[in-house]
């Protein structure tokens, strides 16, 4: 990589290259007119209302969907979507041993019936960042030099901005581009405040962190929320004000072994030992400020894998006790929390906690504000959460020895629906490599690396 002086002078010499590509207008694969009952299932159960294969859509047999957040290149793989606009937007490309899609594309989505309405070409993308900025989606690529790249999600028409900075990171608020850049490895790292003609419009700020290339392609190392931003690589950490690039708190000489920025700009944060394979000693909440609000030493992290809480208020979960967000005041413990050694909160939805022990077989809803146990079940229908909406949490899991969809109303615990994947679709491959979904209108929408497929009402 040259150095940031050389690439200064290759800067100041040349005049950054802008095009413009228009997406290729398909309208391909268009959706029934009528929903399909899935065999097996109850009243409660959504219909089939449309599916897209992505092998038959690229004319290529292995070809798979790809989540647009994770690009086309080395962190590629991953089913997934960007759904804005009421645009779904995902990539399509045939997966190699380089760990890169080939004959990548981005396309997108009408999400009512399944049809194409636009491609564009995807081939050397990074990351996308999955909030739009005035109808775009913003990426970045290193193929033949660095560059910002845009997708409209109307029509596809893509842009592409080459720039000076070796970026390795990126995300956007609703008017904001934010790029992080350098070398992490020698601990020269700049985070960028702009837009698409100047990442820099807006400030420019080096952070103490370091790490290497495969740690930064492993976490989310750039992430944005309600006026705080935060730089996660390796052991370090820096908390920073979005609007002024003024660092808040950085790690230093601490060991950081995970954290996150959490709705209101708060950061939880896990300490380690520093030694290798240590586990976390210390957990710690920070204010927007970059102060600590609280602290406990239990070494259980709680690592939901959906979170979508509606209240501005909900307390925040450390080890097995809930501390409020904004003051840091203990509220309430509940040992359930927690399990031989792991957090057992696996979702959180509006108020409620869904907490799973697979060794004991048995989910627990917990109400956040209270620690109060609203519901129990037994058996070992417990399922790993895809998503929310309606008072159901779904996600997949086993049925009568069957991989299936499963909803679960989150207020009392009572199984509402399930599904086979093998009702939707008899082939074992089709829905068993990753699985990404998201609520729309009053059904679902359910990615694996295969198939998109649209769910709906009878």
């Amino acid at each position: 990589m040259p150095n940031r002086s050389t690439r200064a002078l290759i800067a100041a010499a040349t005049a950054a290259t802008v095009t413009v590509t228009a997406a290729a207008a398909v309208v391909a694969n268009q959706g029934p007119t009528s929903v399909k009952k899935i065999t097996g299932t109850n009243e409660q159960a959504p219909g089939l209302a449309w599916s897209l294969d992505a092998a038959e859509y690229l004319g290529r047999p292995f070809a798979d969907f790809s989540d647009p957040r994770g690009g086309s290149s080395y962190m590629s793989g991953t089913p997934g979507f960007i759904l804005a606009a009421d645009t779904l937007v995902t990539i399509v490309g045939i997966p190699t041993d380089r760990y890169v899609l080939d004959e990548a594309v981005m396309i997108g989505v009408d999400p009512e019936n399944g049809s194409v309405r636009w491609r564009a070409p995807a081939a050397d993308l990074e990351q996308c960042s999955a909030q739009p900025i005035d109808g775009k989606i913003y990426c970045y690529a290193q193929a033949d030099g660095h560059a910002i790249v845009t997708y409209d999600l109307k029509s596809g028409t893509s842009e592409r901005r080459s720039v000076e900075e070796y970026i390795f990171g990126l995300t956007t608020t609703a008017d904001t581009l934010y790029i992080i850049e350098g070398s992490p490895e020698d601990g020269e790292v700049r985070v960028h405040s702009g837009g698409f003609d100047d990442v820099s419009a807006n400030w420019t700020q080096s952070f103490d962190v370091s790490g290497g290339w495969e740690e930064v392609y492993q976490s989310g190392v750039l992430t944005v929320n309600d006026g705080v931003g935060l730089v996660r690589m390796g052991i370090s950490m820096a908390q920073f004000d979005a609007d002024s690039g003024n660092l808040l708190w950085g790690s230093g000489e601490s060991c950081v072994s995970s954290a996150t920025l959490e709705s209101g700009g708060v950061v939880v944060q896990s300490n380690s030992g520093c030694g290798s394979g240590n586990t976390e000693t210390e957990q710690a909440l920070r204010g927007p400020d970059g102060k600590v609000l609280a602290t406990s030493q239990s070494a259980e992290v709680q690592r939901p894998v959906f979170d979508h809480v509606t209240d501005a208020d909900a307390p925040i979960l450390l080890g097995d006790s809930a501390y409020h967000r904004t003051t840091g005041e203990r509220l309430w413990t509940n040992p359930d929390l927690v399990a031989r050694q792991s957090g057992t909160v696996t979702a959180v939805v509006g108020n409620t906690a869904y907490l799973s022990d697979t060794a004991s077989s048995h989910a627990v809803g917990i109400d956040v504000r209270s620690g109060r146990q609203l519901w129990r079940t037994d058996g070992d229908e417990s399922l790993t959460p895809l998503t929310a909406g309606g008072g159901l949490l779904v996600g997949s899991g086993v049925v009568e020895g069957s991989e299936a969809l499963m909803a679960v109303d989150i207020g009392t615990g009572e199984m509402v629906w399930t599904a086979p994947f093998a009702a939707i679709d008899a082939d074992p491959e089709t829905f068993r490599s990753g699985r990404a979904m998201t609520p729309y209108d009053n059904g679902w929408i359910l990615s694996s690396d295969r198939r998109l497929i649209g769910l709906t009402p009878l």
